[in-house]
């Protein structure tokens, strides 16, 4: 089955804010990934987009920042997240927690009881949307909440005037590169698979569903988005060759050493340091761990620290 739409990329920066700018598709989404009762949902954050001269190279950690709130309390951080990083999960978790510290911070400035910020203090959940695998097996959906060790129940918490206890925290994975058409999941969720895998539905699409296909109709947006569309996709696709030819040096061995007698001692040198480079910026960038950088550069993870 091919691609539901040949000249865009659902997980686009851009793309993905302006889908949920919708606050009628961001409520179906979280709805369907988090099987949370709510009858709206409000933007907080996800309008910040690139500017056609932005940096990407140095912008992209930041590529997608949305954060949904909920007639229900609950708040919802969606991260998209094209290459695999290997220090993705330790940024999710940085949002959950700096999101949940700046909740505080409000209620400490709008409530006199100290007792009413614990009462009032929502749960955030994250989503993400990632186009690289993170987990074996092959699920394509992975939920993680936190429960008891032994007897597996869950840890909830009330909110406000909630009758009903939410979970305290859940985090939910859609891994788009393990999408099949025989998944058994609930087709709810199978079908943002679908969605912003780019793949065709394999069941009717409902209303909601039709208005965020809409929203990636190019005939719909208007020129100043297509310019900047256009503009972000050339910076994306150069810094990803850029990566990649990185990347591929970075795994080739001995850069400096194995060349033919004769060569100069400097330009030897020259490549080393070009190597070192590679391997010190993708380890910032959170590419490959500090042991593997230390494994090729033959030190000890704690002799990095002079390099970075």
């Amino acid at each position: 089955m091919g691609e539901r739409h040949k000249n865009i990329k659902p997980i686009n920066d851009l793309v993905v804010k302006k889908i949920f700018r919708n606050e009628e598709v961001a409520l179906q989404f979280v709805k369907d990934i988090f099987d949370l009762p709510a009858k709206s949902a409000k933007l907080i954050e996800g309008n910040q987009i690139f500017t056609a001269n932005s940096n990407v190279a140095s912008d992209f950690n930041i590529a997608v920042d949305i954060l949904v709130e909920l007639d229900n309390h609950a708040q919802v951080i969606i991260e998209v997240q094209l290459a695999k990083q290997v220090f993705f999960i330790n940024r999710i978790w940085a949002y959950l927690c700096k999101q949940v510290n700046d909740n505080i911070e409000k209620l400490k400035q709008n409530e006199d009881e100290k007792l009413a910020i614990y009462k009032k203090l929502p749960p955030v959940y994250v989503a993400a949307i990632v186009d690289q695998n993170y987990f074996d097996g092959d699920e394509a959906i992975s939920t993680f909440l936190i429960k008891e060790e032994s007897r597996n129940t869950e840890l909830k918490m009330y909110v406000d005037s909630n009758t009903k206890k939410m979970p305290l925290l859940k985090i939910v994975f859609l891994e788009l590169k393990k999408y099949k058409e025989s998944l058994n999941n609930d087709y709810k969720k199978i079908r943002w698979l679908e969605f912003f895998g780019n793949k065709q539905y394999t069941s009717e699409p409902d209303d909601v569903l039709v208005q965020a296909d809409n929203l990636l109709n190019l005939r719909n947006w208007s020129k100043e988005e297509k310019l900047m569309y256009d503009e972000i996709t050339r910076q994306q696709d150069h810094y990803w060759a850029s990566l990649a030819y990185a990347q591929e040096e970075a795994r080739a061995t001995g850069l400096a050493e194995g060349r033919a007698e004769g060569r100069a001692e400097g330009r030897a040198e020259g490549r080393a340091e070009e190597r070192l480079d590679i391997l010190i910026n993708l380890l910032k960038d959170g590419y490959i761990s500090p042991e593997v950088v230390a494994e090729k550069l033959n030190i000890s993870v704690d002799e990095l620290d002079k390099y970075l």
